[in-house]
């Protein structure tokens, strides 16, 4: 079973969202057209999709485990 640990280190990974963004945003030189970074950002939304899933997951997990409410 996850605890709020876990789900501290999922929030911690989404995080990451903004800094691949970012990284895509200033690597447009490497792309040859605009389909091919749209089709970067649109690999990064579908894995940001699923890492949020993920830690909603992990999120009611650690409410059905009552693991939050000693925060």
């Amino acid at each position: 079973m996850k605890n709020r640990f876990d789900l501290e280190q999922e929030i911690m990974n989404c995080w990451g969202v903004v800094e691949d963004i970012d990284t895509v945003y200033h690597a447009e030189h490497l792309y040859e057209n605009t389909d091919e970074m749209q089709n970067a950002l649109l690999g990064l939304k579908t894995l940001y999709e699923l890492k949020f899933e993920k830690m909603w997951s992990t999120f009611e997990d650690c409410v059905k485990q009552q693991s939050l409410k000693d925060l």
